[in-house]
C-alpha cells in the first residue's frame, strides 16, 4: 500500500492541529528559521568563498586561515574581548548598587527612575555616542574649562580604548540595572528583616541572603552586557576610530571600504563563534552557583 505525499502532509498538519502548543510555536519557529538560521547559513557559506584578497579553491577555510594567520587581526579579536570584558565589569560594578538603590526607593519614585533608564535605549546608541564625543573632547564642556585653567593637560580620550569602554558601559548599563532590579525586587523584605533580627549585620545579610538570591539576575545581566558590548558598532567606530578597531568595525571596513563581503562574512562568523564560546564557558562555570 502506497501513501501519497499529499496524504502525508495532510496527516502531519492534522497531527499538528491536535497539539495546540506545537501549533502556537509554529509562527515563532518559522520566524527564527527565516530571520536567523537562513541568514547565518548564508553568511557562513559566503565566508567559505574565495575573494579578491585570498585566492583558493572554494569552498574552503582560506579566509579563516588568513585572519588567524595575521597578528593584526588576532589583535583585533583580543581587543574586542578585552573591551567587552571591561565594559561588562564596569556595567556590573555600577549597575548592581544602582539596582539595589532602585529597590530601596519608593514605588512611585522608583517607577519614574525606571522610565528614565529607558531613555538612552529609546534614543539609540548613536545619540548617546555623539554626546560622549562632545563630552570627551579636549575642548568639550567636561575637560575644556579644566584645560583652559591649567588644572589638567589635554586628556586626548577620543580614539582610545578608555573612550570605547565609557561608551559601552553607558550603552549596556540600563540593561544591567533593569535585569538585576527585576530579581532584587522579588527578594522579600521580610527575609532581610528576619536575618537582621537574628543578629546578622549588613555584610552578612548581603553575602548570605541578598547575593545568592540575586545571582541569577547577575548572570543574566553579565550575558546581556557582554553580548551587547561585543556586538556593538557605534561606540568603537566613533569613539575608537581606525586605531582601535574591533571585529564589528572590521566587518564594516571590509564591506564599505574594500567591498570584500567574503572576508566580512568570515569576521562575522568568528565574532559569533567567539561570543558563543565565551557564553558557553561562562554559563557552564556559573551553572552550579545559580541552582
Amino acid at each position: 500500500m502506497t501513501v501519497s505525499p499529499v496524504e502525508i502532509t495532510t496527516a502531519g498538519v492534522a497531527n499538528l492541529l491536535r497539539r495546540p502548543a506545537l501549533f502556537g510555536l509554529l509562527p515563532a519557529i518559522v520566524a527564527v528559521v527565516t530571520l536567523l538560521v537562513v541568514p547565518l547559513a548564508a553568511t557562513f557559506w559566503l565566508s567559505l568563498s574565495p575573494n579578491v584578497l585570498i585566492k583558493f579553491t572554494g569552498p574552503g577555510l582560506g579566509n579563516y586561515g588568513y585572519l588567524f594567520g595575521k597578528p593584526y587581526y588576532v589583535g583585533v579579536l583580543l581587543r574586542t574581548l578585552n573591551l567587552s570584558f571591561m565594559a561588562t565589569l564596569g556595567a556590573l560594578l555600577i549597575g548592581y548598587p544602582a539596582a539595589w538603590a532602585l529597590k530601596v526607593l519608593s514605588s512611585r519614585f522608583g517607577g519614574t527612575v525606571v522610565i528614565g533608564l529607558t531613555f538612552p535605549i529609546l534614543a539609540g546608541p548613536l545619540v548617546v555616542v555623539l554626546g560622549w564625543m562632545i563630552l570627551l573632547s579636549d575642548g568639550g564642556p567636561l575637560f575644556g574649562p579644566l584645560v583652559r585653567w591649567g588644572i589638567i593637560g589635554r586628556p586626548h580620550l577620543l580614539g582610545t580604548q578608555t573612550a570605547i569602554v565609557i561608551g559601552l558601559v553607558q550603552f549596556t548599563l540600563p540593561f544591567v540595572i533593569l535585569t538585576i532590579y527585576s530579581v532584587l525586587k522579588q527578594i522579600p523584605d521580610d527575609l532581610i528583616e528576619a536575618a537582621r533580627s537574628l543578629g546578622a549585620g549588613g555584610a552578612q545579610i548581603f553575602v548570605r541572603v541578598i547575593w545568592p538570591l540575586s545571582l541569577p539576575g547577575v548572570v543574566s545581566a553579565t550575558l546581556i552586557a557582554f553580548s551587547l558590548a561585543a556586538s556593538a558598532y557605534v561606540s568603537p567606530h566613533y569613539l575608537g576610530g581606525e586605531t582601535q578597531q574591533t571585529l564589528t568595525t572590521l566587518v564594516g571596513e571590509f564591506i564599505l571600504a574594500t567591498y570584500n563581503s567574503q572576508m566580512a562574512a568570515a569576521v562575522a562568523i568568528v565574532l559569533l563563534a567567539v561570543m558563543a564560546i565565551v557564553i558557553l564557558i561562562f554559563t557552564t562555570l556559573t551553572a552550579r552557583l545559580v541552582r
